[in-house]
């Protein structure tokens, strides 16, 4: 590049007899320059830049690139720049196998123009009797990803579907069930028959790749939530495919495809659920977990949300990997920037519900979420919401008053579907007290959810039903219709999970006398579905629950369900936390007053998990265990002896809390 200022020339030249001089101070540019030439390094110019289409839309000038490859893709004009070169598009001379490339490619790099379906729609139809698998199931899904419903091509490839269907392999029935993920493509008839051929095919075939097995089971992921009937199925799909994927090399699957395989267990209840007929999924869950550990900072730097993923799935299914959730919670410290806004606010949602309580990444979630806040659906400032409200009331006041408070105002409760209803009103009752907003905005909720109580369903309403207890409103005509609302819907859905149960009969139990004056009455009510809810093995938190709340019963009925509950914990009391088996203990404190006294078996097994778990509890609460212990009679051998830390006198120690550290950092 010539200089800018060269040194003074001094030119000569003859004119007759006389001298002329001159001297040039400044040496133009060339326009030959590569920087002129070049349209990415190039001399600005302040007038016209400003207008310089090129900025505004680079990716129309698609002839200022090079010409690194041809214009065509499979011998046809490159369909992705059909609406920049215009032209045929040449679909009359296409085959089944290159319609369904250039279909997948088009969803693929999002080509939505009307006119180029119309034309693969109308070419699919004309394939469709000469098309076979894999081909026939690929060119489905485009047109159910891309959402393009046409009902000649729908039915027309759903006969083709139902023809072709026992020749399918299971990499054929992977994609065809990825097609029905879009409710519009997706017939139950064929749908059943899919998942009936599938069964078969694991049961009678050993030859599926892990990959094959791991996308099969990604795309049942998407089909949740089923009828009861084709749930049934589904689970039974993925018992078989947990059985399966337990004997392939698990190492094979990438990080991406693993951590999706074990949110599908989750997500369909398989893992933890209250009561398992197989342990292939809880089996493979944890293998996975395992085979996790360690390739998490890789994996979040290709994929940060599989991160987000990966944190609802271990809260979802239980799974207390503490070395694996280390490393989650770490990389999601470092990739929370990258994170959308619904993977940030569920991941900070998980974390919230397994006990993380690091400032640091509340800190990021919080930033990120302020900057997203725009883009927040209501269930991502439900889920927002419980996530910061679980925190100190500092932190719980900065995202009231902050852009996710705003977010909320803005959409309104109105715009919430009934689970984002659930989900905010149980994130507003876990509030520490005196938390500015949540009162007012609570009130508005349950205005809003009193209103629309048609539209929930029972686990729904027995969710609510436990806030309510947390929250305790003062407007006894509207608490009472909701719990009028609730029992009847259970009563109608013949019987659901004994982890709904006990959140509904904690929450009329949690509620003051002068409230609900006929809360013994209720509990009366629900002894025979709580009976055949213990039957059937809960958890030994939902049992745990059930005997807390019947020890607020004053009626002597209640005495037959306290005894298999204390049956239920007497084997599973060791699946209780420190925190629980303290309330536990105050619970059987106080059924003794009444005249009701527990097995010797659980009191011994509950003062021997106690001693065995002191130090899980905060300073300064187990002294109320052994007072409870001593009010029920029991012998002093049998009392967990008290330490220092456990006297009234340890709680008053001051602790750094979340919201010091937030303000710190």
């Amino acid at each position: 590049m010539a200089p800018l200022f060269s040194v003074p020339l001094l030119q000569k030249s003859f004119a007759g007899n006389g001298f002329h001089g001159a001297r040039r101070w400044y040496t133009p540019r060339s326009r030959r320059n590569w920087s002129l030439q070049h349209h990415r390094i190039r001399i600005p110019r302040p007038m016209v830049d400003r207008f310089d289409l090129s900025r505004v839309q680079p990716q129309k000038e698609w002839w200022r690139e090079r010409r690194i490859a041809p214009a065509t893709f499979f011998g046809f004009p490159d369909v992705t720049k059909a609406g920049l070169r215009g032209g045929s598009v040449y679909v009359e001379q296409m085959d089944a196998v290159t319609l369904a490339v250039l279909t997948d490619k088009c969803v693929q790099e999002d080509v939505w123009d009307p006119e180029i379906w119309m034309k693969f729609a109308w070419r699919a139809q004309q394939l469709c009797a000469r098309t076979h698998e894999p081909d026939l199931c690929y060119i489905f899904r485009a047109f159910a990803r891309a959402d393009w419903f046409d009902q000649n091509l729908l039915t027309t490839y759903l006969g083709r579907l139902h023809r072709r269907l026992p020749m399918f392999q299971l990499p054929d029935v992977a994609v065809l069930l990825e097609a029905f993920a879009n409710p519009r493509f997706r017939q139950g008839e064929y749908l059943h028959r899919s998942l009936t051929h599938m069964g078969l095919l694991l049961q009678h075939r050993d030859d599926a790749s892990v990959e094959d097995l791991a996308k099969t089971c990604i795309a049942l992921r998407d089909l949740y939530p089923q009828p009861e009937e084709i749930s049934t199925e589904v689970k039974a799909g993925l018992q078989l495919l947990g059985e399966a994927l337990l004997l392939r090399e698990l190492s094979e699957l990438t990080p991406s495809q693993a951590v999706h395989v074990l949110h599908c267990m989750t997500h369909w209840r398989l893992v933890n659920t209250e009561q398992q007929t197989s342990n292939a999924p809880a089996d493979l869950s944890w293998t996975l977990a395992r085979e996790l550990k360690g390739k998490l900072r890789n994996a979040g730097k290709e994929k940060p949300e599989d991160l987000a993923v990966l944190a609802e799935a271990m809260f979802t299914g239980g799974i207390r990997h503490e070395e694996l959730w280390e490393e989650l919670v770490t990389n999601l410290e470092f990739e929370m920037h990258r994170l959308p806004a619904s993977f940030a606010a569920s991941a900070a949602y998980a974390a919230s519900r397994f006990g993380h309580r690091g400032a640091k990444l509340y800190s990021n979630a919080g930033r990120r979420l302020g900057e997203e806040a725009p883009k927040m659906s209501p269930m991502d400032c439900a889920y927002a919401a419980g996530a910061f409200l679980r925190g100190p009331a500092s932190v719980a006041e900065k995202v009231l008053r902050g852009a996710i408070g705003e977010r909320i105002l803005e959409l309104g409760f109105g715009s919430f579907d009934p689970e984002a209803l659930t989900l905010m009103l149980n994130s507003l009752s876990r509030a520490e007290p005196g938390v500015w907003g949540v009162e007012t905005m609570a009130s508005s909720l349950l205005q809003e959810i009193h209103s629309r109580l048609h539209e929930l369903d029972a686990d729904q309403l027995t969710s609510i039903v436990r806030s309510l207890g947390h929250l305790q409103p003062e407007v006894p005509e509207v608490l009472k219709q909701v719990l009028d609302h609730c029992q009847l819907k259970v009563e109608d859905a013949g019987g659901i999970s004994p982890r709904s149960l006990a959140r509904l009969c904690q929450g009329i139990a949690m509620q003051p006398s002068t409230t609900l004056p006929d809360a013994s009455e209720r509990l009366v009510s629900l002894i025979p579905q709580v009976r055949r809810a213990l039957e059937a093995k809960p958890t030994a938190v939902s049992t745990a629950q059930i005997f807390w709340s019947y020890s607020r019963c004053s009626f002597d009925e209640r005495d037959a369900v306290l005894k298999d509950a204390d049956t239920r914990l007497t084997e599973r009391a060791i699946d209780l936390t420190a925190d629980l088996l303290l309330n536990l203990v105050e619970a059987m404190e106080a059924i003794g007053r009444t005249g009701w006294s527990p097995s010797e078996a659980l009191v011994q097994k509950v003062s021997y998990l106690l001693d065995m778990k002191r130090y899980d509890l905060q300073p300064g609460r187990l002294w109320r265990a052994t007072k409870a212990f001593e009010s029920l009679g029991v012998a002093p051998k049998l009392i967990p002896p008290l330490e220092t830390r456990d006297q009234p006198a340890a709680a008053q120690t001051k602790r750094p809390s979340l919201a010091a550290k937030v303000e710190k950092e």
